[in-house]
């Protein structure tokens, strides 16, 4: 079938489900990490926590990818997919920011991975199924550029929330995941299913070319044992520049999966100088018990009158943000201007002592909820550490001392939580633009030159991070992931349409993801400790190792088979 070239609008229509997509993935790149640590997980325990993303990667994409090849019916092929994905993957976003322990937060990224997954895969056969073949690029290209957009949003939306919209940043009694990030999560569970129905409904495909042909290979593949026969088969008779690209893939991605789990951890405690808030495992052992029952009370009356205080310093602010020049937001969010303090952060030692001293002398028992809260815990430990069981104890001024330190960590390490994410919303903003010079670059260099080019930039960019002390200069870093993450989200794909079949385009998509899961999956399973016993448990270095890997990733692209030189695969666009 000849297909016809599709105006620009026609190609933004049909991608822009990949915004939602881009949105809902990019909250999570940005904040799962914090999300973690804040319910608990130590440092080296991260890697293997993200395990749900390569795995359901390596599961879904490829299944869903021969199921969609498939699939006719009143919605097409792909749109069925985007829907169950989107609806799916916005109800794991609104329940994700209300985790209450950390197995429910792995749990729920699994759910989400797996949704994602099921709406991304289709996404990338759309484009081979709609486009022809000289157009391709600059589809892939197109979904290139709306994945920055949705991630250049997704990824600064907490620090846009605090900082314009004056939105908290540190836990409360009823949840130890900070206002900021709980609403960034609920904006992002309706843009994701707004963006997939916005090109369900504004984009048609095509029927099969031969409808009894179709229906002929469908009766023949059925059952699930005959599509792992399939799948398998499939992996063992790749192109030849299929599996040369494979091994790109490996490096690129270990090297980004290196950034995703350690970037933003190493900037909220390394650069920022925060800390979690809360008490390590020995400590909550012992106030969980009926021993720390009484300090438990105390300290969540004590929390409950702490942000009962917050409360009223936060409707002050509201009130002066009324009275402020209109613009002023506007620098805030953008960070020209100094954003109003936490409302933590005004209350002083003193008032902090009396706030105790009241608290003590009114304990509460505390609820199961209020007992896994970080800042319950965190008050209980200062109280019994300090003997202050009394409102004239000897020891309230050096808890409160102690509580406030605590606390400005806690502070500093969302800060720095929320400046990594601004980090990423750069690399993600320098792929957005990149993705339009792209769209020109294309029309007349080879998706190979263009792809090394950019793999060298992104490597210079993580490699220079360990030296950055700055915060803005991590920007300046981030310009170079993002000139290579325009480049990774599109000319792998530019390249591999072009060597396989048409009839088989979502289900080598879906094979092609396996060497995007596989060095997740290493990374997971072997980074951890690596970091803990070679890299000095320090967070920054794992990033330095991406760039390496990145590095590598582009001396092997220069070996990748060029399209005038592919060979033939029964199917595909070169053989008859």
């Amino acid at each position: 079938m000849n297909k016809p070239r599709l105006s620009f609008w026609a190609v933004w229509n049909m991608s822009f489900g990949f915004f939602g997509i881009q949105f809902g993935w990019g909250l999570q790149m940005a904040n799962m990490s914090s999300i973690y640590e804040m319910l608990g997980a130590s440092e080296s325990s991260l890697p293997f926590l993200w395990l749900a993303a390569p795995i359901t990667g390596l599961i879904v994409q490829p299944i869903i990818g021969y199921m969609s090849d498939r699939t006719w019916g009143r919605l097409g092929r792909r749109r069925p997919y985007f829907l169950v994905g989107a609806v799916c993957a916005s109800i794991a976003l609104i329940a994700m920011p209300n985790s209450s322990a950390l197995w429910m937060a792995a749990g729920l990224l699994w759910v989400l991975d797996t949704s994602v997954n099921i709406s991304m895969e289709p996404f990338r056969a759309f484009v081979g199924d709609l486009l022809p073949e000289d157009q391709r690029k600059s589809g892939f290209a197109m979904q290139s550029l709306l994945i920055g957009f949705g991630a250049v949003l997704s990824s600064a939306l907490p620090f846009i929330l605090t900082n314009a919209f004056g939105v908290g940043k540190e836990a409360t009694v009823d949840s130890p995941i900070p206002p900021s990030v709980t609403i960034a999560f609920y904006i992002g569970a309706g843009v994701f299913i707004s963006a997939v129905l916005y090109t369900i409904f504004t984009t048609k495909e095509y029927p099969p070319e031969n409808v009894e042909e179709f229906l002929a290979m469908k009766r023949e593949s059925a059952g699930m044992g005959r599509a792992f026969s399939e799948i398998f088969q499939g992996i063992t008779s790749m192109p030849k520049a299929m599996r040369q690209l494979a091994l790109v893939q490996f490096f690129t991605w270990l090297g980004l999966f290196c950034m995703w789990i350690f970037f933003v951890p190493a900037v909220g405690k390394g650069i920022f100088g925060g800390r979690p808030l809360g008490v390590d495992d020995a400590v909550k052992t012992r106030l969980v018990s009926a021993e720390g029952a009484p300090w438990m009370a105390s300290a969540v009356s004590v929390a409950k009158l702490y942000e009962g205080k917050k409360e009223d310093l936060e409707k002050q602010a509201a009130l002066a943000r009324a009275d402020a020049p209109w613009y002023r937001s506007l620098l805030q969010m953008l960070g020209l201007s100094p954003a109003a303090p936490d409302a933590g952060s005004q209350i002083s030692t003193t008032e902090l002592a009396a706030l105790i001293g009241a608290g003590v002398a009114a304990p509460v028992a505390a609820t199961e909820k209020e007992s896994r809260s970080p800042l319950v815990l965190a008050f209980a430990a200062r109280l019994q550490e300090n003997s202050v069981a009394a409102p004239s104890a000897p020891g309230i001024m050096a808890a409160a001392d102690k509580l406030q330190g605590d606390l400005a960590a806690g502070r500093k390490y969302q800060e720095g939580s929320a400046w990594g994410g601004v980090c990423f919303s750069m690399y993600n903003l320098v792929a957005f633009g990149f993705a339009f010079l792209l769209l020109a670059v294309s029309r007349f260099l080879g998706a190979k030159q263009i792809h090394i080019f950019c793999l060298l930039c992104g490597s210079a960019g993580l490699i220079s991070a360990i030296i950055v002390r700055q915060p803005s200069m991590l920007l300046l870093s981030m310009t170079g992931v993002g000139i290579a993450w325009a480049s990774i989200l599109s000319m792998p794909y530019a390249m591999l349409a072009n060597v396989i079949p048409g009839s088989k385009m979502g289900f080598f998509m879906g094979v092609f993801n396996f060497f995007i899961v596989l060095p997740q999956i290493l990374a997971a399973v072997a980074l951890g400790p690596v970091v803990e016993k070679f890299l000095s448990g320090d967070a920054m270095k794992a990033v330095l190792l991406g760039g390496v890997s990145m590095a590598l990733a582009a001396v092997l692209t220069l070996r990748v088979q060029s399209a005038e030189h592919r060979e033939a695969v029964p199917g595909s666009p070169n053989c008859p």
